[in-house]
């Protein structure tokens, strides 16, 4: 493995052994909200809309929130950023937030799941992007009468679809009530996969390209990273399409009819992109094994050449042994007359080079070098 590619697997490795250790906090109360280290401050935006009016308040403050608050059918509270510990605390009070749905919030990663609460839903997932490199972000929603906070780890454009939609008067979306607001974000989310899955496959096409014309430890280090995207994808969507069955199967009261047709259409989106994923990790385990056999051919072809080689030469090295034996013509006639001969040294190079092409001639008649053999050759019947 190169330098490089070292580097970026303890980069990576580090990164997840601290997000693990800060979302692991042992004797603590249950409920206990602990920000990340590394959260960055907090972004607040208020939309406020019904059928006639639509009111985006950016850096929005709680006092602005409590002002809006029941003057419009739905209020979306969409908030970036994690680092503010009293503001979590205040809006859980003002909205009514179950104590465990805010720790959940700030324990990244969290596992994908949907829970029913009594004066709210909550639901929290990951927000893909792909850039080189897998990068995922924590997204909770929560889901109350007449309001949706959602709440992200960082700034992204997921949600630039819905705002738009929010933009047309008397629209689906406007008309709508909150819960399907709800969806509409979780369908956004799960459509940022898509592009993600795409990358992906043009990434399996560039190393199935380069497999089969390099072998270098860069290779199989993006081979492995390509492998560990796939895994941990897979592990994010699985949860995810299982909490959507169950909201389909198993609906709570604030979800309408309508809305959970709406979620079955997340439900087979969430299918399709696991099949894909499934599909990529045969493609990658292929790959693999297909690396590895291409790495044997060429040592085989590698020895292949060295042993005609070394076939070549050993019966040279015989001839070139026999007549450098020291043995004297004038003891006995049979005692190496070629040493006497005025041709003896042109017939012993002659000898060898006639040796080494009728072992050429040979080698090739049999399809061990040059040309496939003759069976290999005859088409099939």
């Amino acid at each position: 493995m190169g330098r490089k590619a070292r580097k970026t697997a303890a980069a990576r490795s580090e990164q997840r052994r601290r997000r693990i250790e800060q979302s692991i906090h042992p004797h603590t109360r249950p409920g206990t909200v602990i920000v990340p280290e590394d959260a960055l401050p907090p972004l607040v935006r208020v939309t406020c809309y019904g059928p006639d009016e639509l009111v985006d308040k950016k850096n929005a403050t709680l006092d602005q929130i409590r002002e809006l608050r029941g003057k419009f059918p739905v209020m979306w509270i969409e908030i970036v950023g994690l680092g503010d510990a009293a503001l979590i605390d205040e809006l859980g009070r003002l909205l009514q937030i179950h104590q465990l749905a805010l720790e959940d919030m700030v324990s990244i990663p969290q596992r994908s799941k949907v829970e029913d609460f009594p004066t709210h839903l909550f639901a929290v997932t990951q927000i893909p992007a792909y850039d080189n490199d897998l990068v995922t972000e924590q997204l909770s929603v929560f889901v109350g009468k007449g309001w949706v906070l959602s709440w992200r780890e960082r700034p992204g454009n997921c949600f630039d679809i819905i705002r738009k939609r929010l933009q047309v008067e008397r629209g689906v979306t406007r008309s709508a009530d909150e819960d399907y607001l709800f969806y509409a974000i979780l369908d956004a989310v799960i459509d940022s996969y898509f592009p993600v899955l795409e990358k992906l496959g043009e990434v399996f096409d560039e190393l199935d390209d380069r497999v089969e014309a390099e072998s270098s430890p860069q290779l199989i280090a993006q081979m492995r990273d390509i492998r560990h995207d796939v895994r941990q994808l897979r592990r994010i969507v699985w949860p995810l399409r299982d909490a959507i069955d169950d909201l389909v199967r198993t609906p709570p009261e604030s979800l309408s009819q309508e809305t959970l047709i709406h979620f079955r259409d997340c439900h087979d989106h969430t299918v399709q992109i696991i099949d894909t994923l499934e599909n990529y990790r045969d493609a990658g385990s292929d790959l693999r094994d297909y690396y590895a056999t291409s790495i044997s051919n060429r040592m085989n072809e590698t020895i292949k050449v060295l042993t005609i080689i070394s076939t070549i030469f050993m019966p040279l090295s015989f001839i070139a042994g026999v007549y450098g034996m020291n043995f004297s013509p004038d003891s006995s006639p049979w005692d190496m007359p070629e040493l006497r001969w005025r041709y003896g040294y042109p017939f012993a190079l002659l000898l060898m080079a006639a040796v080494a092409i009728a072992q050429l001639l040979f080698f090739r008649r049999m399809g061990w070098i040059g040309r496939s053999s003759r069976k290999d050759r005859e088409p099939p019947r």
